[in-house]
């Protein structure tokens, strides 16, 4: 999560404490009384921000929703550093409470689970004093010091007082520092869930014994009802049922390829739960047919027929006929041919087939062994579906004479292979490593990401 910039940051240093006020837009009348209520400065800034929201154009307000959540987590830090003033002077007992969590929760009509999670937060990020009263340094430095920044917020900061909370008592101060350090990094570029995976990485190397993960459940066969029909917009209508001994299995395996997967900071998982369930099945089905004992059809595994003009599949532009007469958009079918079996077919002036071509493997075995040697799964940031999962996708398509090598393809899993072709994501592979260039609307300053888990 981006910071404010250091010229947003003076202009909220100029909207919250003197007579230059006026450049970020608050009334000086307003605010003369700046050094003696801090609080009825910022409600007048507040206001003055919230209209100004309305005369912003598109580029001022994306701007304005990253400052806004800057200033967020700032304040979030000030509360932080409240609640443990709040209870470094015992005031909850005095008042008949039985804890500050108590005390807490029944001030700010919060839940005691929220409650107890601000006192945890404000003993770990707060400043401390020693008891001859000298100011100490919080026990997460580093993370305090990008709460109080604006560069993190409070979903970053849990994952990371978990992780930390998580690290055996046996592990050294030095080694601790330093997981602290680069989870702190890595919250600055990346959403809670995938945070959370990287603390596990980071736990399963300060851990290395840990527990051993429980053997996954085996899929038991299929038994029910299933049944197909078209639709009149042209969608594959499903209904069915298994019955009840095969249910749970089913749904453990969709349920848990079916989770939300957001990539970065910034790109949520829109998908509704139907969407994911979705994505889900597709995905077990691009499994089933990458199986080495998946049945075969005259020789050859389940297939696709895809036909399409050479100029809209180069171009993107125009429309591609599956099997059974779906059509689907050029673009699309350019992001299948990323890794697929091309079968060109030339057709005639009736269109009558003239000349089959042999099967070519766009990205062959031997690429693909090579990308799953560097990439070792989705190489998007915060993503962790393994090279099985995956297809290859071209940085420059093969249909704009990018070469299929090593150096020119990258492993993508189902839902980062569209969400690539879609966006205006670019990336660039430079002596075998692999970044991502966000779209300016999801970082202005395009910084390059890696993900952190394939390192």
């Amino acid at each position: 999560m981006p910071g404010l910039t250091s010229d947003r940051k003076s202009s909220c240093r100029r909207l919250w404490l003197g007579p230059e006020s006026v450049k970020g837009g608050c009334d000086n009348g307003s605010v003369m009384g700046t050094l003696l209520d801090p609080r009825q400065a910022m409600v007048a800034c507040l206001d003055q921000w919230r209209h100004a929201i309305i005369e912003c154009d598109d580029a001022g307000l994306q701007d304005q929703v990253r400052d806004i959540e800057a200033a967020s987590c700032m304040l979030h830090s000030v509360m932080l550093e409240t609640v443990a003033e709040l209870d470094s002077r015992n005031i909850a007992v005095a008042a008949g409470f039985r804890n500050t969590k108590q005390l807490l929760a029944g001030m700010l009509n919060l839940s005691p689970t929220e409650a107890g999670t601000r006192v945890t937060h404000a003993g770990l990020l707060a400043s401390r004093r020693a008891l001859g009263g000298e100011v100490l340094a919080p026990l997460l430095p580093q993370t305090a010091a990008a709460l109080a920044a604006g560069e993190i917020g409070p979903g970053q900061v849990r994952v990371i007082t978990e992780t930390m909370n998580a690290i055996p008592a046996c592990v050294n101060v030095a080694d601790r520092d330093a997981a602290e350090g680069e989870l702190a990094h890595h919250a600055r570029s990346f959403h809670p869930t995938a945070l959370h995976k990287i603390g596990q990485r980071i736990l399963a190397h300060l851990d290395p014994d840990g527990p051993e993960p429980c053997d996954e459940q085996e899929l038991a066969p299929s038994a029910g009802e299933l049944r197909f029909w078209e639709r009149r917009d042209g969608r594959l209508g499903l209904e069915g049922h298994l019955e009840p001994e095969h249910s749970a299995a089913f749904r453990t395996l969709i349920e848990q390829l079916a989770a939300p997967r957001p990539a970065a900071v910034g790109i949520p998982d829109t998908r509704s739960t139907g969407q994911r369930n979705a994505d889900a099945l597709l995905e077990v089905c691009g499994l089933a047919r990458a199986a080495q004992d998946c049945p075969t059809t005259a020789g050859e595994p389940p297939h696709l027929t895809v036909t399409i003009d050479w100029d809209a599949l180069r171009t993107g532009l125009g429309v591609a006929t599956l099997d059974y007469g779906t059509r689907i958009s050029a673009a699309e079918a350019r992001q299948w041919a990323c890794d697929a079996k091309i079968i060109p077919v030339v057709l005639g002036g009736k269109s009558e087939p003239l000349d089959v071509g042999r099967a070519m493997r766009t990205v062959p075995l031997s690429i693909r062994r090579a990308l799953v040697a560097r990439d070792r799964g989705c190489a998007f940031p915060g993503c962790d579906r393994p090279p099985g999962m995956c297809q290859a996708h071209h940085c420059r398509h093969w249909i704009d004479d990018g070469e299929t090598k090593v150096e020119n393809c990258v492993l993508l899993c189902e839902a980062h292979h569209r969400h690539v072709h879609l966006t205006g994501w670019e990336i660039l592979i430079d002596h075998g490593h692999v970044e991502f260039i966000p779209p300016a609307i999801i970082d202005p300053t395009r910084t390059p990401l890696h993900n952190p888990l394939r390192c």
